[in-house]
């Protein structure tokens, strides 16, 4: 009995090292789910695959089409990785040119993101917002 007790002793101060990980992984998957492009018509599905997020475009209007050359099911980012504040590391590979820009994505609130693409050097940038498609949830 006295063993079975120090053994929970044990874990009880041993949890809160692991709960900083489960709590940036919850932080982390916030990001999953469906997001517009700001002319709302097109949008991506962002999903996790190990620890790294991925957007996969989910509709395309025609604008999305004839200006960036989106083309519905192609993967857009790759290799986004949560840092505890943005998700940065990733690769956005323009559809219509074929230009490979990096891109960090920022959560300004659970209904918005803000996507920076650069390449090269960040102080040459574009940023977008999206937001995210009605009855998806945070």
């Amino acid at each position: 009995m006295k063993s079975f007790i120090h053994r929970n002793s044990l874990w009880t101060l041993l949890l809160p090292f692991f709960m900083p990980e489960v709590t940036m992984a919850q932080q982390a998957d916030k990001l999953i789910g469906s997001w517009l492009f700001p002319s709302k018509g097109s949008s991506v599905t962002i999903y996790r695959q190990g620890d790294r997020y991925f957007a996969r475009v989910a509709e395309v209007d025609q604008a999305g089409e004839e200006n960036y050359g989106l083309v519905k099911g192609a993967i857009l980012i790759h290799n986004l990785i949560y840092d505890g504040n943005i998700w940065s590391g990733g690769q956005l590979i323009h559809p219509k040119t074929g230009t490979k820009l990096s891109v960090e994505v920022s959560m300004d609130n659970p209904q918005e993101v803000t996507v920076m693409v650069y390449k090269g050097i960040k102080l040459f940038h574009r940023k977008f917002v999206m937001t995210r498609k009605e009855g998806q949830s945070s």
